[in-house]
């Protein structure tokens, strides 16, 4: 009796270990992160509303397999080759059900590798997205573990395609690199392993399996497997444990964690900023700079810098999320504004502009004019330089700038 006994406790307890086990397996200890991540799937069944939400979020969808059925469409919308001043062209062409960036000439022509007739079109498939679509998004292809980027982007405002940011307009590029740097701050995780080629040329070679695309809840939140396993053992458990809440960290780690992918990437990093969790001092990944530092950061990626710059954020304790939804859709001009009012609604101006648009929406049905629009202007960057077919025209790619300020 007494042995049957401790045969029944010795399988309990084997049971409880082993489904302890299973039950790790199953919210996301196989992460390509490591052991101590979860992964996002795990987060759904306790946060299933704030999930729902974030879907719909820019910064979820800012890296992704890409989507045939987008590229169709923004295919047919665009149908013309975009030309380049050598008179090459590209074509967006379907094979097979797959989506492809095609480079033609005309005949008799020399390629850049010396003479002959140039050789036979070049195709590259769609294989990866970056950018969420809202205003852009750039595409990547995958050859020999390294990824390369596309010669042409979507640019949603103008509904066309234009040459990749930072392309040439004279020629089509098929060998500009897309290195994990690029991805620290399009997605939450990507292997890399480092080869050496010689004595000091090194070669950089991408898991493209080991892709977390997007910014996932690990990535703001830490790692999150403990925080999992400790709630589903404790489902009565209304404190969170294991997990980073936003609201303990102080406004200076609070601006950090954003700042990793809106500061810029003009700063050579110590360490990956994949290694970056909330809480880390972020000037501790980055080489001390000595140079001088640019007197207008640009308006693409350096909005952190621009908000420093402004009275409202040296005023206040404001940071990212005071205006910025951080689970849930992009808000609208109007949204923005409300957060504005919140500060300003007290002043002659702020009662002045509001009785200014009643009377535009009431007597011309126009619509109303927001904060943003004058304190926040949209702006041409100065890193991202667009053209139009065979590079006849140089168009601004415009994007609102974090300068709060008053405008001429």
């Amino acid at each position: 009796m007494y042995k049957t006994a401790c045969l029944i406790s010795l399988l309990a307890l084997s049971v409880a270990f082993f489904s302890r086990c299973f039950q790790v397996n199953t919210t996301g200890s196989s992460d390509s992160r490591g052991p101590l991540y979860a992964g996002s799937q795990a987060c759904i069944k306790c946060h299933q509303p704030v999930s729902n939400s974030y879907i719909h979020n820019n910064h979820f969808k800012t890296s992704s397999l890409v989507n045939a059925g987008s590229l169709k469409t923004m295919a047919a919308v665009a149908k013309d080759p975009f030309y380049f001043l050598d008179s090459t062209h590209i074509s967006i062409e379907e094979k097979n059900n797959t989506i492809y960036q095609s480079l033609y000439a005309p005949d008799n022509r020399s390629d850049d590798r010396g003479a002959g007739q140039f050789p036979a079109p070049r195709s590259e498939e769609f294989d990866i997205a970056f950018g969420s679509g809202e205003k852009a998004q750039t595409y990547g292809y995958w050859k020999e573990g390294k990824l390369y980027q596309l010669p042409l982007s979507w640019f949603s405002d103008l509904n066309a395609w234009a040459n990749s940011p930072g392309f040439p307009a004279s020629h089509a590029r098929y060998n500009r690199t897309i290195t994990s740097r690029c991805f620290e701050c399009h997605a939450s995780y990507i292997k890399r392993d480092v080869e050496q080629s010689g004595s000091l040329a090194v070669n950089e070679v991408l898991d493209s399996k080991s892709i977390v695309y997007g910014i996932d809840c690990e990535r703001c939140h830490g790692p999150a497997l403990e925080h999992v396993k400790f709630h589903q053992d404790n489902p009565d458990a209304k404190t969170a444990k294991f997990i980073t809440r936003i609201s303990t960290l102080s406004r200076q780690q609070r601006l950090d964690l954003c700042a990793v992918c809106h500061s810029g990437n003009d700063r050579e990093t110590q360490r990956s900023l994949f290694d970056f969790v909330p809480g880390d001092t972020l000037s501790h990944f980055y080489y001390p700079s000595f140079g001088a530092t640019a007197a207008e950061p640009d308006v693409h990626g350096q909005q952190l810098q621009l908000l420093r710059l402004s009275k409202c954020f040296n005023a206040s304790d404001m940071t990212c999320s005071t205006c910025h939804q951080t689970h849930g859709d992009q808000a609208t001009t109007m949204d923005y504004s409300t957060k504005c009012y919140s500060c300003h609604e007290g002043s002659a101006h702020a009662t002045d502009v509001m009785k200014e648009n009643e009377q535009r929406k009431r007597d011309f049905n126009l619509a109303s004019t927001t904060c943003v629009d004058c304190h926040m202007p949209l702006v041409a960057s100065k890193t991202i330089i667009l053209n139009d077919g065979a590079g006849a025209k140089t168009i601004p790619y415009l994007l609102r700038t974090h300068r709060i300020s008053i405008y001429k």
